[in-house]
């Protein structure tokens, strides 16, 4: 007898070896297990490109069923980005990888935030962009948004969620395009949006000249983290009038305990409670 599975859909055959129970592992997979509920269930995933939303029936990545593989902090290899940063999700179908952004995102309304790291924006996500368009080298975002033409592929899977009155914890889930995410950061107007776009354009300046793109000089460099934070269900309107109808219960897709990662205030709040309890 095999034993039941941590998420969803995913088991030893179909997804990486990694320790599924691991809170980092869970966090990083956890859109897939949504996407594939979705799809056995028939439920709408929306995909939105930065400014509108397009609902569909099918997860926005296309079947997952059959030979998909799943895995995770894996790099795209291609000689023209050097020394590229892991995405979070890598998804392979008849030999064909596609990548992915993975967000687990509290729901607050119209005030959800969306974090992005700058190895996320500034390169994984331009990678993309500029690999599935061979040939287009913008020279700074905004003549990278401003081109009609570019094809754009579902890139950032943004999981939300929230409690009920009765501390059930429900999910929805929205799917953004590659190209969607650098629009809102060109959007944003804030002073770190300023800052990510910057070394956007850095990055896409140095692709249009040289012809590659260095996140890292060598494997060993350090890169600073700049982050920007987006606001996309206050500031799209497509997304701030949707009626978002958390449809997944997180006992849907969370099948077994998932085992938190230690942190310094976790442990703090565990040897406080201890100490109340022995008084």
């Amino acid at each position: 007898m095999t034993s039941q599975p941590t998420l969803y859909g995913l088991t030893p055959e179909n997804c990486c070896k990694k320790d599924h129970g691991s809170e980092k592992v869970a966090n990083a997979l956890l859109p897939i297990p949504y996407l594939k509920y979705a799809e056995d269930n028939v439920i709408s995933v929306p995909s939105c490109d930065g400014t509108r939303l397009e609902s569909r029936s099918l997860p926005p990545l296309g079947t997952l069923t059959g030979a998909c593989k799943f895995d995770t902090e894996k790099p795209q290899v291609d000689p023209r980005f050097v020394e590229p940063p892991p995405n979070d999700i890598c998804l392979t179908r008849d030999g064909v990888s596609t990548y992915y952004e993975s967000k687990v995102v509290l729901f607050k309304g119209r005030s959800t935030e969306l974090i992005l790291r700058q190895d996320c924006y500034s390169f994984n996500c331009l990678q993309n962009v500029l690999t599935n368009n061979p040939g287009k080298t913008p020279a700074n975002l905004t003549a990278l948004v401003a081109d009609g033409t570019l094809i754009e592929r579902p890139y950032l899977m943004m999981l939300l969620w929230r409690t009920d009155d009765s501390h059930n914890l429900e999910m929805d889930l929205v799917v953004f395009t590659d190209v969607g995410v650098l629009r809102m950061i060109a959007a944003a107007a804030t002073p770190r949006s300023a800052q990510s776009i910057a070394l956007i354009d850095a990055s896409l300046n140095q692709f249009s000249t040289t012809g590659k793109m260095v996140y890292k000089v060598r494997r060993s460099a350090t890169v600073a983290h700049q982050k920007v934070s987006l606001f996309p269900l206050r500031d799209i309107p497509a997304l701030a009038d949707r009626m978002f109808e958390f449809p997944v219960k997180s006992t849907d897709i969370i099948l077994k305990p998932v085992r938190p990662d230690i942190s310094l205030w976790q442990e703090i709040d565990k040897a406080r409670i201890i100490a109340e309890l022995r008084v």
